[in-house]
């Protein structure tokens, strides 16, 4: 199964019949209704997402990312050895600290240095992955498709004070205890929401 955001909207690429009965179904949808999805979340504010289903989920999903300029991007869900974790504030939102990975550059080396420089901590290990997230938006009328790779981190110390990096947008670097507090959770993306969850869920099983 494959899921992408939209919109802030979670799309699903599925073989099986979802159980959720606030999500739009679409079977067998075709590369017309792919490149509607946009418009059709904009005309349906109240769908929770969209579950499309496919008898071979792959296919349709490299169908779909066809339609897009992919860009390649890395981050880290940070904890440090009180147990709590690395949070930013960016452009008004709850979010974590990634970004574009640099031609040539390693994966795993784009996630720290990303970290590194939005928030100024530094001391970090790679102690998981948590496997990869997919959202669009347009950039200059160019339909983007970001795929971010997202790894598990270990800082080497307790709550260090960060120095956000302002020319991105980031105007806050906070240490968080898990389950993050109602109003960062009500104003976090879904999708770092869920990777959040992940995260603290794989933490809490070593």
């Amino acid at each position: 199964m494959y899921e992408v955001y939209i919109m802030n909207r979670p799309v699903f690429f599925q073989e099986n019949t979802p159980t959720d009965a606030h999500s739009l179904v679409i079977r067998e949808p075709d590369k017309s209704t792919l490149d509607a999805l946009p418009n059709l979340i904009r005309q349906h504010p109240d769908l929770n997402g969209i579950v499309l289903l496919s008898s071979d989920p792959e296919a349709l999903w490299m169908n779909f990312c066809y339609g897009y300029r992919e860009i390649l991007a890395a981050g880290c869900v940070v904890r440090n050895q009180e147990g709590a974790y690395l949070w930013i504030e960016r452009n008004g939102k709850w979010d974590l600290a990634k970004g574009k990975v640099e031609p040539e550059e390693k994966i795993e080396d784009a996630a720290v240095r990303e970290v590194e420089e939005e928030t100024g901590i530094g001391q970090l290990a790679l102690v998981g992955d948590l496997g990869k997230t997919y959202h669009t938006y347009e950039e200059n009328g160019v339909p983007v498709l970001k795929t971010t790779f997202w790894f598990l981190a270990e800082h080497a110390g307790g709550n260090t004070p960060g120095a956000p990096q302002t020319v991105e947008g980031i105007t806050g670097v906070h240490w968080i205890a898990a389950p993050a507090p109602d109003h960062v959770r009500s104003g976090a993306y879904p999708s770092i929401l869920a990777l959040m969850d992940r995260a603290t869920a794989t933490a809490s099983v070593d």
